[in-house]
């Protein structure tokens, strides 16, 4: 039995997992002490709703040692990541967060975005430029050599759409060149005057890295350095008579003077604070994060979370917010001096831990009862709100649209029933040889990813395509027999095959 398994765990931090019968993931979950978490799921005192539901299904449980209860924050995140168990809260976007990306690991740095950071330490983060000695730019000395080996990433982001936005905010303001190296060809944008011309040597790498770096400040939400920068520039260049590059920093300037008018001034003094609200109902909760950097509102993302209804309504919140604020924190690179959320965390003093190994300085977080604080939480419940009832009233329309489609289609191929498991299948080969088939299926409207098959083709080398189709809908036909050794396979309402009416004609004697 599980129950006597638990005594052989150690006292131990760490992360367990419960499997089932097919060793699947059924849930992840970290622990200070494992022996005594894993026993609560035994003892009666786990009082979640979920409990008996994953405890039907669990059949075995495995844990890995770690050496903290910080670790195991971090272990957690991975494993919740690669294995999506049913039973933990999920974002509802399965990938990763993004992060835009400066590699220097090219002769012009690249700006990208990714999906991992390879190191989230606090140097990666952007710094404000050195003091220069008199107006003579030339003093500045490149540090080209360490930044090429320790690329700069900012975010994270909700979504790669949300990154687009900023570069093309980015390339507006400030521009930077899409080519690796620098040639006689210049870039895509420098015809679209989004270039400054260092892919054809219209500017030095020593003037693109002081560029670049006014790029990282921009992304970082410093502009008051960016602007102290732009105006030395500007009145060396001016003094030299460089009128181009003095009329692009002018550009530079205006751009960010017309961004600073429009952002939204929310508290007097030039703080960097983090607030975090959420809404919840039944199922799903949305997160709202503002960024407040130098007292002004830089920034807003949204997140949505699934699987809540079997957390009790009244732990929803807070139980949402941690899991959130672990998962933000743990790779974020632009930490705040404070963070605010709406309700108090659970495990403040693990989340306060984990900041501490992110920066030097120590983070608060608090839950503000009164005045601006209060009002930028209460702003950000709403946005929360509105948020998941944009994805929710999406979702509704989306599946409106779906059975509309399907009832359209049963119409138009005089259909019995709706067709709502659909398979196509084709057939491909490399050169003649190794011919192989495919199954492709969508459910109810939806490609069902985890039931697609492929089919390798025996005793058939040359290509003839028919008898490789009739083949392979044969083998996949006589799998719908209940008594099947390998367990049936569902019937599909409607089969789409690749080829002409030879093949149609097959797929029709196949189903007789």
């Amino acid at each position: 039995m599980l129950k006597n398994k638990v005594k052989d765990v150690p006292r131990k931090p760490g992360v367990y997992k419960f499997l089932d019968k097919t060793g699947t993931v059924l849930y992840v979950g970290k622990a200070k002490v494992l022996r005594s978490r894993l026993a609560q799921y035994f003892s009666g005192t786990d009082t979640r709703a979920q409990l008996p539901f994953l405890m039907a299904e669990a059949t075995d449980f495995d844990y890995i040692v770690v050496n903290s209860e910080l670790e195991s924050l971090f272990l957690e995140n991975t494993l919740i990541k690669e294995h999506l168990p049913p039973y933990n809260i999920m974002l509802r976007d399965d990938k990763n967060y993004a992060f835009i990306k400066i590699d220097y690991s090219t002769e012009i740095p690249q700006i990208t975005y990714v999906r991992k950071v390879e190191d989230t330490t606090p140097a990666l983060r952007a710094t404000p430029p050195r003091k220069r000695g008199g107006e003579n730019l030339d003093s500045l000395t490149s540090s080209r050599r360490e930044e090429k080996t320790r690329d700069k990433f900012f975010g994270p982001y909700s979504s790669t759409k949300k990154i687009g936005q900023t570069l093309d905010l980015v390339r507006r303001v400030f521009h930077f060149c899409a080519n690796k190296e620098v040639g006689k060809r210049p870039c895509f944008y420098y015809f679209l005057h989004r270039c400054p011309g260092v892919c054809i040597g219209l500017m030095s790498p020593e003037e693109y890295d002081l560029h670049i770096q006014k790029i990282s400040l921009f992304l970082s939400g410093q502009t008051a350095p960016i602007v102290k920068q732009i105006q030395a520039e500007m009145k060396v260049a001016a003094r030299r008579k460089q009128f181009e590059k003095a009329a692009r920093l002018r550009d530079e300037f205006k751009a960010i003077a017309v961004l600073q008018e429009k952002q939204l001034t929310v508290l007097t003094k030039k703080v960097s604070w983090d607030f975090i609200s959420i809404y919840c109902d039944s199922l799903t909760a949305g997160v709202n994060l503002f960024k407040v950097r130098e007292g002004k509102l830089m920034d807003k993302e949204n997140f949505l979370y699934q699987n809540l209804l079997a957390i009790p309504e009244e732990e929803r919140g807070a139980t949402v917010l941690q899991a959130f604020s672990e998962m933000y924190y743990a790779e974020a690179t632009d930490l705040p001096k404070e963070i605010f959320t709406q309700i108090e965390l659970p495990n403040k003093p693990l989340l306060t831990t984990l900041l501490a190994t992110r920066t030097k300085t120590k983070i608060a977080i608090s839950s503000p009862t009164r005045g601006q604080k209060l009002k930028l939480i209460a702003m950000g419940e709403t946005n929360a709100k509105e948020h998941l009832m944009k994805w929710q009233r999406s979702q509704a329309s989306n599946s409106d649209l779906i059975q509309e489609t399907l009832a359209e289609l049963k119409k138009l191929l005089k259909l019995p029933t709706t067709p709502r498991r659909i398979e196509g299948y084709d057939i491909s080969n490399t050169q003649g040889t190794n011919p192989v088939g495919s199954m492709v299926v969508a459910k109810d409207g939806v490609a069902a990813k985890s039931e697609y098959r492929k089919f390798k083709i025996t005793g058939k080398q040359t290509p003839d395509d028919f008898a490789m189709m009739k083949q392979m809908l044969g083998r996949r036909l006589t799998r719908v027999n209940p008594t099947d050794p390998k367990g049936a396979w569902p019937v599909p309402g409607l089969l789409l095959v690749d080829g002409g009416k030879g093949h149609l004609k097959l797929a029709g004697d196949a189903l007789k």
